[in-house]
């Protein structure tokens, strides 16, 4: 969490250093954000796991969705062109055990992405915007079995693939440096396989029942609603 805030962070810095270049209005956006995922192939051994353990009371639930946050940074030019970069973290989540164990999988991921968004009004007038974004998402998280009185065992996942978004949203402003945000969109990033950090050299590929590598699917529609804080134009 300190180095996705320090990244943001040197970002912002970049971004107020180019904005004082050109004399347009730097901002800063936090957002809630909420995605849906295409994971059909954690899903299908989900439910290949659960038909199998049926009866038993142990039953992992689907990773459908996730909900957490994000931020961007970014600044306006006078032609209302808006260039930034932005960093959300998708959750995906899943838990199933019984008294004597559980098995957890965390398998979120970072999106890192560059952004440019055109908006039909300026900073400090309410008003819509479209954009797109391009990088790279990073899959960062754990799987943890636990036993009571035992300590977890926690292994490392990691995992990488490109990120293209398209979306369009609004500027709600309150003051002409304070507004309501929010975006609506569709995101395209698949990490064909990742890594489980299982003490072998590089790890170990997270293999599907059958021997294939899985799959983490984290496409889909994405909504963001936040908050952001624009500053006077720079060269005045």
């Amino acid at each position: 969490m300190r180095r996705r805030t320090a990244l943001l962070v040197a970002a912002a810095l970049l971004v107020t250093q180019a904005a004082h270049a050109s004399g347009e209005h730097p901002w800063l956006a936090l957002y809630g954000v909420g995605s849906t995922y295409a994971m059909g192939d954690l899903n299908s051994e989900i439910d290949a796991f659960n038909t199998a353990n049926a009866g038993t009371g142990v039953a992992f639930p689907h990773v459908d969705n996730g909900m957490s946050l994000g931020g961007a940074v970014g600044f306006e030019t006078a032609s209302r062109w808006n260039i930034g970069f932005g960093m959300d973290r998708l959750e995906a989540h899943t838990k199933a055990g019984d008294a004597n164990s559980t098995l957890e999988y965390r398998l979120g991921s970072n999106a890192w992405r560059a952004f440019t968004e055109y908006a039909f009004a300026p900073v400090g007038q309410s008003g819509i915007f479209v954009g797109g974004s391009a990088g790279f998402l990073q899959e960062k998280g754990h799987v943890i079995y636990s036993q009571p009185g035992v300590e977890p065992l926690k292994l490392g996942t990691s995992g990488h693939a490109p990120l293209f978004e398209a979306y369009a949203g609004g500027n709600w402003w309150i003051s002409s440096r304070f507004a309501v945000t929010a975006t609506a969109g569709y995101r395209y990033a698949r990490i064909k396989e990742f890594k489980v950090d299982d003490g072998t050299p590089g790890g170990s590929t997270f293999l599907k029942s059958n021997g294939e590598a899985m799959a983490l699917d984290f496409t889909g529609p994405t909504v963001r609603i936040g908050l952001k804080l624009a500053s006077s134009i720079i060269s005045d």
